[in-house]
């Protein structure tokens, strides 16, 4: 019973790592678009792998051109506005002047790179405009097709200055002022919310938390938090400014074996004092899977350590909430004659929930639902 409790609990505080890329330049002449999606939400919009072979080839992208073009007109909209008149209701993306194939993948793409920084295409829009915009309005209307819980990660560049917004389902929109610079405030606050909202969706850091509380003592926790917090905080900055680059993948698998370690030693473990010193190895770990969301995200130039420090504030606080909301949890297992079997109970579902996750990442299978 408490097994599939844990299951329903997981899946509904699971996230869809689907996330594409927008980019909007604008200059006096001319409003460029950069859409970018990944294999895998491609084949969304149209089946690409003609041969059925697994693969994508360059040829076979270039034949369904037409198809995502008119996909992307019909669901993606730009409008533009000047000093003269508002915006217009053309809400027209512009000529699609191409697409730029990943450079490092050759004229092939695996179906194991799908899902992945070597699936990833870019599609060039070129609008011509007579005068700088006063505002351009972007807006997404495609998570009916793609997903609710899929998100677009979007960058308005105009005269050095850029501006990031995260656009989903429940936020399709976005009017960026071209005139107008934001305080340092609003990135910051952006960038918190960010870090608390990717704990709190983050299912493989939850299971980890859940898998570590629910056998240690209230002091044991606090050294188990506080570990984990100052070693994930050294790789989310060192692997954020590119000091250290670790595969995603790579990462993504130790991640859920980090998991599958912990549950299962539950099993047999009576002494929990050494938890917090193995905690600050698996965190250093769980780093750079923040690291790569944050920088999937794009940094700012201006306030960049700030903002980055602002993501791993908001990490903690989401990361405490959920601490703290297990501790009653830990505390009456503890203490419940029936608690060591309710422990092993929810030690065997993570351990076969982190199984899964690290098959599916090691070999890109993408069988897990979320």
């Amino acid at each position: 019973m408490c097994g599939l409790w844990l299951a329903c609990a997981v899946a509904v505080l699971g996230h869809n790592p689907e996330t594409s890329y927008a980019e909007v330049k604008i200059a006096a002449d001319k409003v460029e678009t950069r859409l970018t999606y990944d294999i895998f939400t491609l084949v969304k919009i149209v089946a690409l792998d003609d041969d059925r072979d697994g693969r994508l080839s360059r040829a076979e992208l270039s034949a369904h051109l037409p198809q995502i073009d008119r996909f992307l007109h019909e669901h993606v909209w730009l409008a533009i506005g000047t000093e003269d008149q508002p915006a217009d209701e053309t809400e027209d993306l512009g000529e699609l002047t191409g697409f730029v194939w990943p450079p490092e993948v050759g004229e092939v793409i695996g179906e194991a790179d799908f899902h992945s920084a070597n699936g990833l295409i870019h599609f060039d829009f070129l609008r011509k405009v007579d005068q700088v915009p006063a505002d351009v309005t972007l807006t997404f209307g495609f998570f009916r097709e793609f997903g609710d819980r899929h998100t677009v990660l979007g960058n308005f560049k105009y005269g050095g200055r850029d501006e990031e917004i995260t656009f989903d389902s429940y936020e399709p929109n976005y009017i960026y002022d071209t005139f107008y610079e934001p305080p340092l405030s609003h990135r910051l606050w952006r960038f918190f919310k960010l870090g608390v909202e990717h704990i709190f969706l983050g299912y493989d850091h939850i299971c980890f938390l859940i898998a570590l509380i629910v056998v240690s003592k209230f002091r044991e926790i606090v050294k188990i938090v506080t570990s984990f917090t100052i070693a994930h905080s050294i790789t989310l900055i060192l692997a954020t400014l590119d000091v250290i680059h670790v595969p995603t993948r790579l990462v993504e698998t130790c991640i859920a074996a980090t998991i599958v370690y912990v549950a299962v030693e539950n099993l047999w473990v009576k002494d929990t004092r050494h938890r917090w010193w193995l905690t600050f190895f698996f965190g250093l770990v769980h780093g750079f899977g923040f690291a790569n969301v944050l920088r999937e995200m794009g940094l700012p130039k201006v306030g960049l350590l700030r903002c980055l420090l602002s993501f791993n504030l908001g990490v903690e606080v989401g990361q405490l909430a959920i601490a703290l909301a297990l501790l009653p949890l830990a505390l009456l297992l503890a203490r419940w004659k029936y608690g060591h079997i309710v422990v092993v109970a929810i030690s065997i579902t993570l351990a076969l929930f982190g199984l899964a996750w690290f098959i599916d990442r090691a070999f890109a299978l993408q069988f897990m639902p979320f």
